[in-house]
């Protein structure tokens, strides 16, 4: 609950230090007496985390407070922190405009010390709390302490759960005829995933069923039964009867599915199941043949079985004790068995309600530490089963205000202690290690669709069902579905961040547009993700404090001056469907920008006086080759990450002898686009390539030479990419104790490769090479199978010859060699 007000403290720490604007001088003063009242009563709300919790608990139960001082307190800061974010805001406006201050500086001056004064109110009020005398306080801190053991390792503890995995086995295999459910209930001491998974992979399972899926429930307000249909066709039947079943109807579909499985034995785990209806549409597609198939489902969410009509007429109270057997229920005549391990009770009391799976797991969250906790809250704008991209994260993260040093290594470091504990799940990671794509586990998806809204943190048009979205919240998730933007005249004009992070690719109307630049001219973030805009949007140069900026401007060819000009406090500017063949020259001034996202931009030359180096520019892509000169390369001394797109081989000469000025760039892609790329002139030996580079890949390059011999000297690289037709030799030939650090080999799509061969201790920490394919190629260097790191090696469509040599060393386990496709 006091979030926002810890957040705004950490603002002015930022306003104080000249990192939003430059502070007139009789300002500062106000600005930092302000600051230290507000870090006073910071500090004192540490030492109410358990009371906070408890109140968000009540509010959550629409209970009245145990602690009306402490609730109207709370509800006065975040009155206060509304305000004063209000008050900061129009004063940086002002001053970003250039607005004369004597026009503004008495209303501004006075507003200052009006919240000094509340603040100092607020701070004596803080002083006379007592902490609750409580038992509920001491149940928190307890919750607190098993949440943190129970959630924070996705292996299960196996002490005393053997009993119960023998339980699930025999409830699976030795149950009724009849189709019927078995659901794990999630509880302290349990990960249901990894206890479900245990026995889906069981030998007993996959000799007694059939055939097996594993289906994830869509998080969504809307059910598509023919996409679940889909899904469980994909998983159940043959891939052979695929091409002619998916361009069915829904009932045609069902049909060829109910007859596939009249004659099999099946078993369906339905992983985080979060609603009752769920059930309602597998048991329509699914046919019971009486022969033992089984559904298995783990529960997100204990309320969920109070819907259930349980065997002895209970369905509006459940308590569950360990009494040795699993509760059986009914639902709509189907037999309903439910496994849980521990001691559950689920009671409208919030007493009892903070012992439930779900009362710990929004124990957990409020107990983050504050660094992580906005990070992770924030996560809610994003749809459910939606792969997020940590890059994309770590720019909205740093614009929000949640980074403090706004270093994208520490915003990492802060996704790892989230995945280190359970809150996210790394979905898929670059080639080098790092986190690529990152999503949020079932579990914690009714956390994140409650405590945004309750905390006043994020509100939306369906977060809340009851239509009380709260107004008082500084970020909008604006669109799930195509006419949401009706309902914006609801929030508050004081917006921070207007965010559209659905997947939906539809055209945005010019009306809401107008909507938005006309209503929202305090935004910092607008991401109007996948929709298009059909021309460049006019009113967008007024939004002066955006640091954060993403559009979908297909017909975009130029970046006029009046944006450059006015978006000064810009970190990311992300257009990825615009090509930009003309920038203005006021783009040197833009030196707060990080983070530069095109589908292409070429930059102007550097204009001289007025303008300096871009300090704080570390990512660009993709950068138009014409534009990489010595000049403009030597003003970007901290870029770190480089996509150079074009005719590589027209600028052959320019490109080779500028990449060097970059002295810290880490990682390098370079796209050829060519107009003849078969008469490339790229030659490597001529480039000047960085020593500081760890990641290097090429595509479409059409090198003629041999790129090992220039390749190899590089001393920190760790990753080498010769992508699709990046090399059209025969023979690559890799030097003794070349590639010293290299750790990742792609070799992709080079047709005519035949011959490779490796001097000794050449690539001495190789771990994962990839060739897919290289059609000629027939053997692999002997000295491959003496490197020691490597453990993954993936090979797709190789040559008779080269398929059978492999045979010969997958034995040996450590190379961890596989053949694409699988049973070649």
């Amino acid at each position: 609950m006091h979030i926002n007000f810890r957040l705004f403290s950490e603002r002015l720490r930022r306003v104080l230090a000249g990192e939003e604007v430059t502070l007139p001088d009789a300002a500062k003063q106000p600005i930092q007496n302000l600051h230290a009242e507000v870090e006073i009563v910071t500090s004192w709300l540490s030492e109410f985390e358990d009371d906070i919790s408890l109140l968000l608990f009540e509010k959550m139960a629409e209970e009245e407070s145990h602690d009306p001082d402490l609730a109207t307190v709370m509800d006065e800061i975040n009155w206060f922190t509304y305000e004063s974010e209000k008050v900061i805001d129009t004063f940086i406006n002002s001053i970003t405009q250039q607005k004369t201050q004597s026009s503004c500086s008495k209303d501004i001056f006075d507003a200052l010390q009006g919240l000094q004064s509340r603040i100092t109110d607020i701070k004596q009020r803080m002083q006379q709390l007592k902490h609750m005398d409580s038992k509920i306080i001491d149940r928190i801190k307890t919750s607190k302490a098993e949440a943190g053991i129970s959630s924070s390792s996705k292996s299960r503890d196996t002490v005393g759960l053997d009993d119960r995995m023998e339980e699930l086995l025999d409830l699976l295999i030795e149950g009724p005829p009849q189709l019927s459910v078995v659901a794990i209930l999630d509880s302290i001491g349990l990960d249901k995933t990894a206890f479900a998974g245990e026995a889906y992979n069981s030998s007993y399972v996959k000799h007694y069923f059939d055939c097996h899926a594993w289906i994830t429930e869509p998080y969504s307000n809307e059910y598509d039964a023919d996409q679940i249909l889909d899904i469980v066709i994909k998983f159940l039947m043959p891939s052979s009867r695929l091409s002619e079943i998916m361009d069915k109807n829904y009932e045609m579909k069902k049909i060829i599915l109910h007859e596939y499985l009249m004659t099999k034995r099946y078993l369906i785990v339905i992983d985080d199941v979060w609603s009752i209806d769920m059930w309602d549409v597998i048991q329509e597609i699914l046919p019971d043949n009486q022969n033992g198939s089984r559904v298995l489902i783990t529960l997100t969410d204990i309320r969920i079985i109070i819907s259930f009509q349980f065997e002895d007429g209970e369905n509006m109270r459940l308590d569950l004790v360990p009494t040795g057997g699993p509760l059986r229920a009914t639902y709509k005549g189907r037999p309903f068995l439910i496994l849980y391990h521990g001691s559950i009770s689920l009671e409208e009391n919030i007493r009892e309600a903070v012992e439930t799976p779900l009362g710990l797991r929004y124990i957990k969250c409020l107990m983050l530490p504050f660094c992580l906790k906005p990070c992770f809250i924030y996560l809610s704008v994003f749809p459910a089963h939606q792969e997020i991209s940590t890059r994309q994260l770590y720019q909205l993260w740093i614009a929000e205000g949640f980074i403090p040093d706004n270093s994208e290594a520490t915003a990492e470091s802060y996704l790892e202690q989230l995945i280190k504990e359970g809150f996210v799940e790394a979905k898929k990671r670059k080639a080098g290690g790092t986190i690529n794509t990152c999503s949020i586990p079932g579990r914690w998806r009714p956390v994140l669709h409650t405590v945004p809204y309750m905390v006043e943190f994020i509100c939306s048009p369906f977060m809340d069902p009851k239509g009380k979205s709260p107004k008082k919240a500084k970020r909008l998730n604006a669109v799930e579905r195509e006419g949401d933007f009706a309902c914006l005249d609801d929030y508050d004009s004081q917006l921070h961040s207007l965010l559209c992070c659905s997947p939906e690719t539809r055209h945005l109307d010019p009306i809401d547009w107008e909507k938005f630049c006309g209503m929202f001219k305090l935004l910092r973030v607008l991401d109007l993700g996948s929709l298009v805009l059909i021309q460049y949007p006019s009113g967008i140069e007024n939004l002066f404090l955006l640091r954060y900026l993403k559009l979908n401007i297909p017909s975009l060819n130029s970046l006029p001056s009046s944006l450059l000009s006015n978006l000064l406090n810009l970190y990311t500017l992300d257009m990825p469907f615009s090509y930009i063949d003309h920038t203005a020259d006021e783009f040197w001034k833009m030196n707060k920008l990080r983070h530069l996202n095109f589908g292409s931009i070429t930059l102007p030359a550097h204009p001289g006086k007025f303008c300096g180096s871009l300090e704080n520019l570390n990512f660009i892509s993709a950068l138009h080759p014409c534009c990489c000169t010595e000049d403009i390369l030597g003003r970007l001394p901290n870029l770190r990450n480089l996509r150079i797109r074009g005719d590589l081989s027209y600028n052959q000469s320019l490109l080779s002898k500028s990449l060097c000025r970059l002295s810290c760039l880490e990682s390098l892609k370079l796209a050829n686009e060519s107009k003849m790329p078969r008469l490339s002139k790229i030659v490597l030996a001529e480039y000047l390539f960085p020593h500081s580079l760890t990641h290097l890949s090429f595509s479409n390059t059409d090198l003629m030479d041999d790129p090992m011999p220039t390749l190899e000297k590089l001393p920190l690289l760790q990753v080498l990419k010769l992508k699709q037709n990046s090399y059209s030799g025969r023979k690559l030939t890799c030097g003794s104790y070349g590639f010293p650090n290299l750790k990742v080999l792609h070799l992709k799509s080079m047709l005519w490769l035949e011959e490779w061969t490796m001097g000794n201790a050449a690539m001495p920490k190789l771990e994962c090479l990839i060739i897919n394919p290289c059609a000629y190629l027939k053997k692999m260097p002997e000295q491959l199978w003496y490197i020691k790191s490597l453990n993954k090696f993936d090979c797709w469509w190789p040559q008779p010859e080269l398929r059978q040599k492999l045979r010969e060393f997958e034995d040996k386990e450590q190379c961890g060699i596989q053949l694409y496709p699988y049973g070649i």
